[in-house]
């Protein structure tokens, strides 16, 4: 209802000339509500000061304001390969013990579509990113976003090739593949006396950082034995299916193979599938079975070297390397050094280790991963 002052006025009158009376009334009521006040008993007036008192920290706590989480984006390359569900395993754990708040993407292997991904998390207002790159170069304008908006950025197991990266967890792949050339020329020594003999060189997913530190790893160890042909090198691609009919093609022209370096265990259960289809598969221990080691520690690859059809696996753990990346977006918020470059250890599995001690303290993430 709205008020004219004329209106204002006559209420102000008519108040004051209801004053004497209403006093007077007022008086009575305010002595008699005193009188009863007085006549309450101790207990009484005890239960309501401890139900104040009792209310009091209630009052605090509803006042408190509420904790507010850190909110951090993650993009994956894909979850059609076990290790990547592994990694997103990890974020997950890694990210639920810090207490953060999660939004999650995958790019189903489309780098301009992570690329979108990421542009759409940043616009959701995340406090952090963490990237597992398809490709090095097409996440650059990603994360030269990232930096423009001050979010830092986390690289997990793959990295980029420009802008700034806060932090960069994985295994240290060039080590990785030194680690199979080094393995192919002990065990060519055994079989021939000397490190000689023929092998293949399945490339990873060109593009990606992990695919190129380990084929310069490996090139460059495997060139420390002049007497080893590396007759084939084909992109594998992390792919099975792809490094199946790379596999088959230079069996076909390549009567004589002795040992093939798998830039990931799928590039090597490809090439295993190959070697059983041209029907040259000879058992450990043949003169002509055909060595074959991978890297990361699949499932397949642990069933396959229990099988005898795969040699050795040099392992990754995906689980525990993103868990470890979660903790340092924890020390970067609480202002803290974190380190720019942090390489998880790997751990070289074949038959004589894989039930080991040893193994099961590494950890055999592929037995915790459901695909």
């Amino acid at each position: 209802m709205a008020w004219s002052s004329a209106g204002f006025d006559s209420w102000v009158a008519r108040s004051a000339r209801m004053g004497a009376t209403a006093g007077v009334t007022m008086f009575a009521a305010a002595a008699m509500l005193a009188g009863c006040s007085k006549s309450e008993s101790p207990s009484t007036s005890a239960a309501a000061s401890d139900a104040a008192a009792a209310s009091a920290p209630a009052q605090a706590a509803a006042a408190a304001p509420a904790v507010t989480k850190i909110k951090v984006g993650f993009s994956i390359a894909t979850l059609n390969n076990a290790f990547f569900v592994g990694l997103k395993n990890g974020v997950e754990r890694g990210a639920d013990k810090q207490g953060f708040d999660l939004v999650q993407t995958n790019a189903n292997g489309d780098a301009q579509q992570q690329v979108n991904d990421t542009l759409n998390l940043l616009s959701q207002g995340v406090q952090a990113i963490v990237l597992n790159p398809i490709d090095s170069k097409a996440i650059i304008p990603a994360v030269e976003k990232a930096n423009s908006m001050n979010v830092p950025v986390f690289m997990l197991d793959r990295g980029s090739d420009g802008g700034k990266v806060t932090s960069f967890v994985a295994s240290d792949n060039v080590a990785l593949g030194a680690t199979g050339a080094k393995w192919i020329a002990d065990q060519l020594s055994k079989r021939y006396g000397s490190p000689k003999g023929n092998v293949v060189d399945l490339i990873g997913l060109i593009g990606t950082t992990a695919a190129t530190d380990r084929e310069k790893g490996f090139s460059e160890e495997i060139a420390k034995y002049p007497d080893i042909k590396v007759v084939a090198r084909q992109e594998g691609g992390f792919d099975q299916e792809k490094s199946l009919n790379a596999m088959t093609s230079i069996l076909q022209k390549y009567p004589q193979i002795d040992a093939v370096f798998g830039a990931n265990d799928d590039n090597t259960v490809g090439a295993e599938k190959a070697i059983d289809n041209a029907g040259r598969y000879k058992p450990l221990g043949d003169p002509g079975h055909i060595m074959v080691i991978g890297a990361d520690g699949t499932a397949q690859a642990l069933s396959a070297i229990r099988a005898g059809k795969q040699d050795a696996t040099i392992s990754q753990n995906p689980i525990g390397m993103s868990a470890k990346a979660m903790t340092f977006i924890t020390a970067y918020e609480a202002k803290k050094d974190v380190p720019a470059n942090y390489a998880w250890p790997t751990y070289l599995i074949d038959k004589s280790n894989i039930d080991s001690d040893a193994a099961k303290q590494y950890g055999l993430w592929a037995l915790e991963v459901k695909q």
